[in-house]
């Protein structure tokens, strides 16, 4: 039985406007913010719905998917709040969107985790997502010992692809990916200094 990871309360990444935070299981705050994010047809048609349709199912996601990725590498989805004055605590910031950092196991995933954020819609259009995504690439190859960072996206989705090209990702082309069962190709990024070949990573044409 693998160990459970249970991060200090207390811990958030911090940039001039937001904390970027861990997920509490059995957290109600946070169990009613991830139904209320998974509740926008703007960003399931992207990131998809998850089975969130209700706090029981959202505080299953987190005590089961969001947990186990904890377990395995210390990392996977944070919560992103906006803090009301730049030396704000987390207590007294607002949670507004989800930052995400998730290594997927093999054998549909990819040797290097891949960066992804979802924000309510009214937060849009403010920088918060390029804030936070920079902030934790910048803490995972310090702290979690990430060796590179992907981006992956829906080719049509111009937002996303905007934040992966300001985190400084480079576009790598477009792939069918393993661990989407669409069969359409997504847009794929990675940071510089990655290798330029994509099938070192197991991605095949």
């Amino acid at each position: 039985m693998s160990a459970v990871f249970s991060p200090p309360p207390s811990f958030s990444i911090q940039t001039e406007r937001l904390h970027i935070s861990y997920f509490e299981p059995g957290n109600p705050d946070h169990t009613a913010f991830a139904l209320h994010l998974w509740s926008f047809d703007e960003i399931t048609k992207y990131i998809g719905k998850r089975g969130i349709v209700s706090l029981e199912r959202a505080d299953e996601f987190i005590r089961t998917s969001v947990q186990a990725d904890y377990n395995r590498t210390g990392y996977g989805r944070f919560l992103v709040s906006l803090k009301p004055h730049p030396q704000a605590s987390l207590a007294e910031s607002k949670l507004i969107g989800v930052v995400s950092l998730i290594l997927r196991e093999p054998p549909l995933g990819y040797p290097c985790p891949d960066i992804g954020y979802a924000f309510i819609p009214d937060e849009w259009g403010k920088g918060y997502a390029t804030e936070a995504a920079i902030a934790l690439i910048d803490y995972a190859l310090r702290e979690f010992n990430v060796k590179g960072v992907f981006g992956f996206c829906n080719p049509d989705n111009k937002r996303s692809r905007r934040v992966l090209e300001k985190i400084g990702l480079e576009f790598r082309g477009e792939k069918i990916l393993r661990f989407f069962d669409d069969g359409t190709p997504s847009a794929i990024y990675a940071l510089p200094g990655m290798d330029s070949d994509l099938s070192v990573y197991g991605m095949e044409d």
